[in-house]
């Protein structure tokens, strides 16, 4: 006891005494001291506290401020983390000699797609164009290869995977002591970090929406523009970004101020959305699942009761059990229930719905029909019939909406689908004309970051000249053999999430796996209108996403090799 004492009285003592000479060094310098100092001590913790300041960077990435580097040249400060932490991750991984790359379909794919980007600098006409894109992609996905380098003596101590040679644990997987994934494993934390990321940024989307009636639109669009554009934008881009605004809406002859929080423009923010809310989705109706299956047991009380009774009487026992009963939602080894905050879940998914439909972006509109459609469909079998009757019900509701209301995000989904309409007529043009630029290149394309000075040689950098389609602008770009792997990433993933789903050890496990699948194809299908791969937050979290599939899937398959 004592000597523990006299152990926190000298690291107290050290900490002072940092501190009294920081102070010192300040007083008789400038800021630029505390500035060095504080990078000084985020070097040593990001040594010693790696996985911490990994998981702050993933809660960091829809945050991201932008470095003014220099003059036309504005850098999102994610990117200058997420090589700082590569850099550090390689270093331990060298000390400790344990450097880990998980060999696996997805990491053989992109990998595959990074050469062949690479490779389409030699058909670029403007070189900087091209390096300036490549860098783009060797400065976000690197973060692929450090969330999924983790091996599994670590992680079966965390609750994901065991290791064969150990057999003590191996018992305790097999026994259900410890779950493939659990709360204490990494993918919970991970998961965690997205859930509290999109909900914060979501709020700033719905407050920036709402203040336009409080204080109407353009003195919200003047405080966005002077207060918020060019500390997360970055100089040059922020100009850009203002002088071709995509942030207002006709709307049955209103304009509106769409939500964009802290991203450039509302397609981008509601990508974002897309990446998240399907995960969140997907926990919400797996969440508490074991509480809900003894309901549906039959007891003797029961016999003889209406359906009436029966729903009442089903409803008191779920606030009983499920409401107040949180032992059985932190007990780690339950492999029916799942263990995150169910309270918490559903404000996050509303506030996250709430957030997408302000952006009345179109596209995100049938990526999200698309992404919580599969969902829910390979989801059913899997759920309770409450749980089938309350979405059904929405369903309803929603239909009803649509059928007998005039409201204006029903109205915006609807032009969608009018080909006459402004926007519709010119992203049409855009497709028509990246389907000629990827067709007359379609073996090499015109190289990374091209597209635009293909068609406009005189045009600059920053001006937004794309296909408006994801799969027309790498086709064009880097050729059809860069858009076959692309599509072969997406597909293979998805496939072999549903198989986990199916096989899954727990209900985490299969709620993450659909959730994950939700979450690809909202991507997908959001794609065909945008192209939001070089925008570093959107690149970053779908990155991300990749690895929590990449690690469930190879959790997975390591179970089923040891027979468990």
């Amino acid at each position: 006891m004592l000597q523990t004492f006299k152990k926190i009285k000298l690291e107290y003592l050290t900490i002072f005494t940092m501190a009294v000479f920081a102070g010192f060094l300040i007083s008789v310098s400038n800021l630029s001291v505390l500035f060095i100092l504080a990078s000084i001590l985020f070097i040593l913790a990001s040594f010693k506290y790696f996985n911490q300041i990994l998981l702050l960077l993933i809660f960091y990435v829809p945050f991201q401020v932008a470095l003014n580097v220099t003059a036309g040249i504005d850098l999102a400060s994610g990117r200058v983390l997420i090589l700082y932490l590569f850099a550090v991750w390689v270093l331990k991984s060298l000390s400790e000699k344990r450097f880990v790359i998980k060999l696996n379909l997805q990491t053989l794919l992109i990998s595959l797609f990074l050469v062949l980007a690479v490779f389409s600098m030699l058909q670029a006409g403007d070189a900087e164009r091209a390096i300036r894109k490549i860098l783009v992609f060797l400065s976000i996905f690197p973060l692929y290869f450090i969330l999924t380098s983790f091996s599994l003596p670590s992680l079966c101590k965390e609750g994901l995977g065991v290791v064969e040679k150990e057999k003590s644990q191996a018992s305790l997987c097999k026994e259900g002591q410890v779950a493939a994934v659990s709360k204490d494993s990494y993918i919970y934390k991970i998961v965690k970090m997205l859930l509290f990321g999109g909900f914060a940024i979501s709020l700033i989307g719905i407050v920036q929406f709402v203040c336009q009636f409080i204080f109407g639109i353009d003195l919200v669009m003047e405080f966005w523009s002077k207060y918020i554009a060019f500390l997360f934008y970055g100089q040059t881009f922020g100009a850009e970004v203002l002088s071709n605004p995509s942030w207002l809406v006709n709307v049955s002859g209103a304009t509106v101020l769409r939500a964009i929080s802290l991203f450039p423009d509302p397609h981008m923010f509601s990508f974002y959305l897309g990446l998240i809310i399907p995960i969140a989705f997907s926990l919400v109706l797996f969440n508490n699942k074991k509480c809900h299956s003894e309901l549906n047991s039959e007891s003797d009380t029961d016999k003889g009761l209406n359906n009436f009774q029966l729903f009442k009487q089903n409803m008191w026992k779920i606030v009983r059990h499920c409401g107040f009963r949180k032992k059985i939602l932190n007990q780690v080894q339950d492999d029916k229930c799942v263990i995150f905050n169910h309270k918490f879940l559903y404000i996050v998914l509303f506030v996250m719905f709430l957030a997408e439909f302000f952006t009345f972006s179109r596209g995100g509109y049938i990526g999200m029909i698309a992404g919580i459609g599969i969902l829910i469909v390979l989801s059913w079998k899997y759920l309770n019939s409450l749980k089938k009757i309350t979405i059904g019900l929405i369903f309803s509701l929603f239909l009803f909406v649509i059928l007998f209301t005039n409201q204006s995000i029903v109205h915006r989904f609807i032009s969608a689908f009018n080909f006459s309409e402004g926007s519709n007529v010119e992203r049409i043009k855009n497709w028509n004309q990246g389907w000629e630029v990827f067709s007359d290149n379609l073996l090499t394309g015109v190289g990374i970051g091209n597209y635009s000075i293909y068609l406009y040689p005189t045009i600059e950098y920053r001006t937004p000249v794309y296909a408006h389609n994801l799969y027309l602008d790498i086709g064009a770009e880097m050729g059809v053999f860069a858009l076959v792997v692309w599509l072969l990433l997406i597909v293979v993933t998805i496939w072999q999430l549903y198989r986990v789903s199916r096989k899954a050890k727990n209900e985490l496990q299969r709620a993450l796996a659909l959730g994950l699948i939700g979450s690809l194809v909202w991507f997908s299908a959001h794609s065909f209108f945008d192209t939001s791969i070089y925008s570093p937050t959107i690149l970053a979290v779908f990155v991300i996403i990749l690895s929590l599939a990449s690690k469930i899937i190879s959790e997975s398959a390591y179970y089923k090799k040891i027979d468990l």
